[in-house]
């Protein structure tokens, strides 16, 4: 069985960074970049149905300012094989396009049976890639996936619903977005893994090695485009009550959450 893991690289959110160059590249530090947590479920995923089925697993990324790192990280995590996947004409804030750039990716990979990826696509706020590139490539999927179960020559996958879980049965090749529940908790790294992703060989290809064109997956060709990235500055007000007994300094407290315009109660 042959697996392929497409995972992407943001910023750590535990950076503070301002401004709407965020993800400016001459202001990110490499430790600040990790693989996007959801990517991180998606190999978790492929690596338990490794050790089931001793199947293949290829982590793929072409999202980040410094896709190598990620994907030794990925290698040392236990992926068995890596791709970077970088052109400057990527636009890959658009979920169709990228799920095009996955098409061509897969394409080129040709043996493939299971594809994971995260539910989120984090540096974007998109849920939609894993849906699309279903479409596209004509397999089953399951989205919001929970928990990956063997069953024979099957798949048997839990995912959420709004309100409620659903269990279905797929086959073995097909698309599967993985959520962050107990299941795909990400393993930690070992020394071997450390030392297999240290000395790893790690193809890049470009635009044209997956026959792409910018024409195809360039920033004019996007149907949905970034128009401004920002930070969210919350302002906090303070109010202390020092003076007045316990009853007044709460009459005061009610009072200035009226002001406020605060519901209090049914």
């Amino acid at each position: 069985m042959k697996i392929v893991v497409f995972i992407s690289q943001i910023v750590n959110p535990q950076v503070k960074l301002q401004g709407v160059d965020y993800f400016d590249s001459s202001r990110v530090n490499e430790d600040d970049l990790i693989i996007n947590p959801y990517g991180k479920n998606a190999i978790e995923g492929a690596l338990k149905l490794k050790e089931i089925l001793g199947a293949d697993v290829t982590a793929v990324c072409s999202k980040g300012l410094k896709p190598n790192k990620a994907l030794r990280e990925a290698i040392a995590m236990g992926c068995d094989n890596a791709i970077e996947v970088a052109d400057e004409t990527f636009y890959t804030e658009d979920p169709l396009i990228l799920a095009k750039i996955y098409t061509n990716i897969l394409e080129k990979i040709e043996e493939f049976d299971l594809v994971l990826l995260g539910v989120e696509e984090q540096s974007t706020s998109s849920y939609a890639t894993a849906a699309m590139l279903a479409e596209k490539l004509n397999l089953p999927s399951v989205l919001y996936a929970e928990e990956i179960e063997i069953q024979g020559d099957k798949l048997r996958v839990g995912h959420v619903l709004e309100g409620g879980r659903k269990i279905v049965e797929m086959p073995m090749k097909g698309i599967i977005s993985c959520s962050d529940s107990q299941f795909f908790i990400p393993r930690y790294t070992t020394m071997k893994g450390i030392l297999n992703a240290k000395r790893a060989e790690i193809p890049i290809w470009n635009a044209a090695d997956i026959g792409v064109s910018a024409s195809v997956v360039g920033e004019e060709a996007a149907s949905l485009k970034q128009i401004s990235l920002s930070n969210i500055v919350i302002e906090k007000e303070s109010f202390i009550i020092k003076e007045g007994e316990p009853e007044e300094q709460v009459d005061k407290l009610l009072a200035k959450l009226k002001e406020d315009g605060v519901k209090l109660g049914v």
